[in-house]
């Protein structure tokens, strides 16, 4: 019997490194991804995965960037809108991912943005992936906003950080979903007491991202809690670490998941 699964990762920063762990448990054990749902972190590795399945390339791209090339992707001419223009990180993305369209895609793939026009969800199910990627990890502040056909988009964590409604089972697939901030609280009073204007920010948008995120999650037949304590958006220097993580606790719920299939 095949053992088809529709993955859903969510959003959390570098830490989302964590989710090749978690497709190199599935890929290890036999299970065949055909659907792939992403937020934020989740978008870019999930679509980089959907643009070629093959974990152990995605594992090395992330693991050989050093120093160096991350400020070649990254340092661009800031404007008023972001510290990052972005346009260095899509051209990053374009050569990775092989200047692929969605609909080209091998693995269905959708990436959630929001769009600040409208104050709704905006799903990138079409067109250009480093696009769809780029937008949807548009951290605000960090990364400046994607102006995409009337739209202004950022990151999608503000409207479905684990975005579980955007993939459709057929037949006998089972749902799985990723999410990354269930170890972030509680936070220590102390270190909250003392946290500066933008630590208090983030600890808020934070506490937003779990709420959304634990209705999102009901609705999977299984969930991956990867303990990623912090979620740090620039940190990729841990792959390893992440990776590791993400693996190690996928490996812990195969049992639960196999039983899907029995």
């Amino acid at each position: 019997m095949t053992k088809k699964v529709c993955l859903v990762l969510g959003s959390g920063g570098s830490k989302g490194l964590a989710h090749i762990g978690v497709i190199k448990a599935l890929c290890e054990n036999g299970f065949e991804i055909t659907q792939i749902a992403g937020t934020s972190a989740g978008a870019l590795i999930g679509g980089l995965y959907a643009a070629n399945p093959d974990y152990k390339k995605l594992e090395k791209i992330v693991e050989s960037l050093g120093y160096l090339e991350l400020i070649k992707i990254l340092v661009d001419w800031p404007i008023r809108n972001g510290l990052v223009r972005g346009k260095n990180v899509e051209k990053f993305l374009d050569k990775v991912c092989q200047q692929k369209r969605i609909e080209e895609l091998p693995i269905k793939f959708k990436a959630v943005c929001t769009d600040l026009v409208e104050g709704k969800k905006f799903v990138f199910e079409e067109g250009k992936l480093a696009t769809a990627i780029r937008a949807s990890c548009a951290f605000p502040a960090i990364f400046s906003p994607l102006k995409h056909e009337g739209k202004i988009l950022i990151d999608g964590g503000a409207v479905d950080p684990i975005p579980v409604s955007e993939v459709s089972p057929q037949g006998d697939e089972k749902i799985i979903a990723v999410g990354l901030y269930s170890k972030i609280f509680p936070k220590s009073y102390r270190e909250l007491s003392k946290a500066n204007l933008t630590g208090i920010a983030l600890s808020g948008a934070q506490l937003m991202i779990c709420q959304l995120s634990e209705k999102s999650l009901k609705e999977a037949d299984v969930q991956i809690l990867p303990p990623v304590k912090e979620i740090h958006v620039l940190d990729f220097m841990k792959a390893k670490n992440y990776i590791e993580i993400g693996y190690e606790t996928t490996m812990k719920m195969m049992p639960k998941i196999k039983k899907l299939f029995n």
